[in-house]
C-alpha cells in the first residue's frame, strides 16, 4: 500500500467527516472517562449524561471517592452501566494512588489503568496527548480491509497491520474519519455511491446504485454530525 495512497484517502475523507471524534472532548481526564462510557453504547446517550457526571466528579479524586451507586445514578442510561461504574471507580482509583490524580500520557500507563485497553488508550492518547496512536473498532477494521490496506481477521491485528504501513503525520487522522465512514457510508451495507474513495478501494461487491431515497440518507447524516457537535460542546462547557 503505497503511503501517498494512504494520504490521498485520509485526506478526503478528512474534507468528508471534518469534525473531531465524538469522544474528543475537554482534558485527559473528561477524554478518558467519555471513551470508556462509549463502549457499545451511541456517543449521543454517553454525551448527554456529562455535564451531570462532571458536575457530580469534577476530577479523579472525586470519582475516587465516590460509591459505585452514585456512579451507576449518572450513567444509568446507557448500555453496561453496571460493568462501566466499577471500570470507573477502579480506574479514578488507580489514577490517584498510582498517577499523582494525574491522567497519565503513555500507553503502557494507560493500558494498566483498570478498564483501559489498547482501543481505548489510542483514542485518549491522539485526543488529549497528541501522540501517534491508532484506535481500531469494528468500524476500521471493516473500512480498512475493504480498502485493501491490511488483510486481517481481528481489531487487534489491525491496529499492529495500519501501526506499520501509516505515517506518523497520519495515524491520528484514521480513527477520526473510518469511525464516522464506517458508521454513515461504508456500512455493512456499503452505501459506495456516497463514498468520495470509492476509486481507491479495492472491495469488489461495490453498491452503486444511488438509491431513491439518496438525498434524505445524505440529509440523515448531515443531521446526525450536527446533533453531535452540539452535544460535544454543551458535554464539557459547563462551569465546574
Amino acid at each position: 500500500m503505497h503511503s501517498h495512497t494512504i494520504t490521498t484517502v485520509l485526506k478526503t475523507l478528512k474534507k468528508r467527516w471534518p469534525n473531531p471524534g465524538a469522544m474528543e472532548i475537554g482534558n485527559p481526564y473528561q477524554n478518558l472517562v467519555g471513551v470508556m462510557l462509549s463502549a457499545r453504547t451511541r456517543d449521543e446517550q454517553v454525551l448527554k449524561l456529562m455535564p451531570g457526571f462532571f458536575k457530580a466528579f469534577p476530577t479523579p479524586q472525586a470519582l475516587a471517592k465516590a460509591t459505585t451507586g452514585q456512579i451507576e445514578k449518572r450513567i444509568n442510561t446507557i448500555g453496561m452501566f453496571r460493568q462501566k461504574a466499577k471500570n470507573l471507580k477502579s480506574m479514578a482509583i488507580d489514577v490517584v494512588e498510582k498517577f499523582d490524580g494525574t491522567i497519565p500520557d503513555t500507553m503502557n500507563a494507560l493500558v494498566s489503568l483498570a478498564g483501559v485497553g489498547r482501543k481505548t488508550a489510542s483514542v485518549v492518547l491522539v485526543a488529549s496527548f497528541d501522540t501517534p496512536a491508532i484506535a481500531v473498532d469494528t468500524h476500521v477494521h471493516r473500512v480498512t480491509n475493504r480498502l485493501g490496506w491490511v488483510k486481517t481477521k481481528t481489531p487487534e491485528k489491525t491496529e499492529e497491520a495500519l501501526l506499520k504501513i501509516m505515517p506518523d503525520n497520519m495515524k491520528k487522522t484514521v480513527n477520526q474519519v473510518f469511525v464516522k465512514h464506517g458508521r454513515y457510508i461504508c456500512i455493512k451495507n456499503p452505501r459506495c455511491w456516497a463514498c468520495p474513495v470509492r476509486e481507491h478501494c479495492a472491495f469488489t461487491q461495490k453498491n452503486l446504485a444511488r438509491p431513491k431515497n439518496a438525498e434524505e440518507i445524505l440529509e440523515d447524516m448531515k443531521k446526525r454530525e450536527l446533533v453531535l457537535e452540539q452535544l460535544r460542546e454543551q458535554a464539557v462547557s459547563y462551569e465546574h
